[in-house]
Parts: C-alpha cells; structure tokens; sequence
C-alpha cells in the first residue's frame, strides 16, 4: 500500500511539474480591496471549514466583486449538507484519477478561471489542490507557507504563531460548553478546534496583509 502511494504520489508530481514547465505565468501584486474577481479554494472534509468560509464569501463579496469557490472533500461521498449551496462548487474523491489528479468539467473550469486574486486556504498539502491552484493563471496567488511551495506567491506562515494560537485554542474550547464525556470526543473537540483555530486565523492574516499590499 505504501508502496502504491510513493508511485501515485511520484507520478503526480510529474505531471504537475510537466504541465508547469509549459505554463508561463508572471504574477501581478494584487490588493485584496481592489481585487474584481476572487478565486477559493479549500479542504472541505470538516464542516466547520465550510461554516467560516460561507461567512468570508459573505464579507468579501459585493457588487462590484465576484467570489468563487471550490471545495474539496477528501472522501468519497460529499457530505449532504454541501449539495446545492449556491456559489459554492465541492469535488471529492470521486473526481480523481488513479494518481490523485482532479477530473470534471467543474474543475476544469475553475483551474481556467483568470482570478485577481486565488486564495488556498487548505491547511495540508493535499495534491488535488496543489494542482488546480499551480495550472491557475489567477494573477497573484496567496496561501499558507510551506517550505516546499513553489507556487504561491504570498504566504502566511501560521506555524510561527503556535503559542499565540494555543492560547486561543484554550479559550475557544472553554466557550464552546461542550463536555469531555470519553476520549473519542475529546479528541473530536480538539480537532476541530485546531483546524478552526488556525484557519480562522489564517483567513486573518491575508486578509491584513493582502489589504495593504500595494499593487
């Protein structure tokens, strides 16, 4: 099994590096305030991601302002509160060929899309994200740091923030009423509470930081 995944993991990466070989791209600084069309893309599988990124396609959209979305699940069944959300398009494990690549027409048309401004907010390197965001001709590109990224062009690096965030964490748990009934819950609790933590917290900091940016 393992040894399947390296093969998967290597042939993707492949393709990815080939298909960019042969897409010339040259970014263009674009602030968020002045952005007329934004692209988003993120890891859909928790739903509180979904929660708080309905309520940043609510502040950022307006007249003048176009905002796309794409969600990914990673599983193969889309979760039923997902189905016909207006404005928000969701791909899963279904949409994927044998070596993790995305496949639908859907797809395609966002990766075609030319956006100001494409925001990954995925908190995890999950190839089918990679992808579609590296083959985006999306004038500037911006997104959590990763040592190993070559694609993005603004980075936001929460691992520096930890303790910041653990403090947060702390809060948000005791606000949330919830009881530690067993340890499955308990871990269920932290969970989310991480992935909500720091992905509200990414959405923070390009937010302060993209609004500055001089174009």
């Amino acid at each position: 099994m393992k040894l399947m995944n390296n093969i998967k993991a290597y042939v993707g990466h492949r393709v990815l590096n080939k298909h960019l070989s042969a897409h010339i791209r040259k970014p263009v600084v674009c602030n968020i305030n002045k952005a007329g069309h934004i692209g988003i893309i993120y890891n859909a599988t928790e739903s509180v991601s979904f929660e708080i990124i309905r309520d940043l396609v609510k502040d950022l959209t307006h007249e003048k302002r176009k905002v796309t979305v794409l969600g990914y699940v990673d599983s193969k069944k889309l979760i039923d509160n997902y189905l016909y959300r207006k404005g928000f398009d969701f791909f899963s494990k279904n949409e994927l060929n044998w070596y993790s690549k995305p496949v639908s027409s859907t797809i395609d048309q966002f990766i075609k899309e030319p956006f100001d401004l494409l925001i990954n907010l995925s908190l995890e390197d999950h190839y089918p994200i990679q992808y579609i965001t590296a083959l985006s001709p999306a004038a500037f590109k911006a997104g959590k740091f990763s040592p190993d990224d070559q694609i993005l062009d603004f980075m936001i690096d929460i691992e520096k923030e930890k303790d910041t965030m653990r403090n947060l964490q702390k809060e948000i748990k005791k606000e949330s009423g919830k009881k530690k009934n067993n340890a499955e819950i308990e871990a269920d609790i932290e969970r989310k509470t991480e992935t909500e933590l720091q992905l509200s917290f990414l959405i923070n900091q390009l937010l302060h930081y993209l609004s500055i940016i001089k174009n």
